[in-house]
């Protein structure tokens, strides 16, 4: 009764309230679903309310063909607390979320499940959306999207968020492919980067590891992670990255970073099949002396173990009798399998893995 007095707007808004980009979010985790288990009966339930959200989401664009991100009503935008100096600065790194959820979530739920015409629409419109973000946000003399473009004469400051400059890079949102100031800037946090908290870190471990910066995240999980006060003390992960005793800190929390992007980008072992059918391993081991992991999935583990050897590291993957693999290493590596073309396009070369194939391979710890 309550929800029957307000506005049909407000309602959709409300099912996924009060975070709009959690909404945002939890189409990608159907979309991951489906992409680690196979499970397509798993889309089949949300999909009518994935949709409704998207339909509530177009109905709020404004005249400039952007999301706003302020004055919702009962909705709001969250995207991160402590990377914003103001509401508004989430403009850009929201609407580019929305982008890459109508295009690389969304739409292919759709066509997965026979809505071909819809993930087309959903194509149509994250595109729409985009160009509305580069002509407000994309700094042409920087070649990145700058968070308070819009604003920055009258802030008399320059605002960049990693979440934006992460989300650009990993789902190809920079014009032209112009992603090496964004990638610097992730990779040195100049002051004027807005940093989201612990629990927001992947975004960008995920696209410094996309174009080969791994060593950048070794290196924060050894510097800005290990001294973290609550490892240190309490063998658990903060809240934030500053917390205070005998305070309102949190500290322990659900910042999953470290454990993920282990498996995903350190290792470098991601399904590219629905059902982990296939995957592909993409080593990035940087100066570590030793790593040996086992990754579950629905096929059964991959087993992963590297140990540090003549500048590189000697690797051993085992896959499951279900899945093929694809190996990335660079040109210098030795890997006895055969030599798959064409080249992935960072120089990387490609080779196959039969499924439940043991190999034993070296790799060379150049980009």
């Amino acid at each position: 009764d309550r929800l029957a007095r307000v506005s049909q707007k407000q309602v959709d808004g409300a099912y996924w309230g009060p975070l709009l980009d959690h909404g945002v979010g939890f189409n990608f985790d159907c979309w991951n679903h489906y992409w680690e288990t196979g499970e397509r009966e798993a889309l089949v339930e949300p999909f009518p309310r994935l949709a409704r959200f998207a339909e509530y989401l177009m109905s709020i664009r404004k005249p400039d063909g952007l999301l706003p991100v302020e004055d919702l009503g009962i909705p709001t935008v969250w995207m991160d607390h402590i990377a914003y100096k103001e509401p508004r600065h989430k403009t850009c790194s929201f609407n580019l979320y929305v982008t890459a959820m109508l295009s690389h979530a969304l739409a292919p739920i759709a066509e997965v499940l026979g809505e071909s015409d819809r993930a087309q629409g959903y194509r149509q419109s994250g595109a729409s959306i985009a160009a509305a973000v580069v002509r407000r946000f994309w700094d042409p003399q920087r070649k990145l999207f700058v968070a308070n473009l819009p604003w920055a004469a009258g802030e008399k400051t320059t605002r960049l968020c990693d979440r934006s400059l992460a989300t650009s890079i990993l789902f190809d949102q920079c014009p032209g492919g112009a992603v090496q100031a964004a990638v610097k800037a992730l990779a040195e946090c100049p002051p004027e980067m807005g940093l989201s908290y612990p629990c927001n870190a992947g975004w960008r471990y995920w696209a410094l590891s996309k174009l080969g910066r791994a060593d950048v995240v070794l290196k924060d999980l050894r510097e800005r992670w290990a001294v973290m006060p609550s490892v240190i003390l309490n063998n658990t992960l903060q809240e934030d990255w500053t917390v205070r005793s005998d305070s309102t800190s949190q500290w322990s929390h659900c910042a999953l970073a470290p454990l993920y992007v282990l498996f995903m980008d350190i290792a470098g072992i991601r399904p590219t099949a629905p059902g982990f059918s296939r995957c592909q391993i993409r080593p990035q081991l940087g100066d570590l002396d030793r790593l040996s992991l086992t990754a579950q999935t629905v096929r059964g583990p991959i087993q992963f173990d590297a140990r540090a050897a003549r500048g590189g590291h000697d690797i051993r993957v085992s896959l499951p009798a279900e899945c093929s693999g694809e190996i990335l290493a660079s040109a210098e590596s030795q890997v006895p399998l055969h030599e798959l073309t064409p080249p992935h396009p960072q120089g990387l070369k490609r080779y196959r893995m039969d499924a439940g194939q043991t190999a034993a391979f070296w790799t060379s710890t150049k980009k």
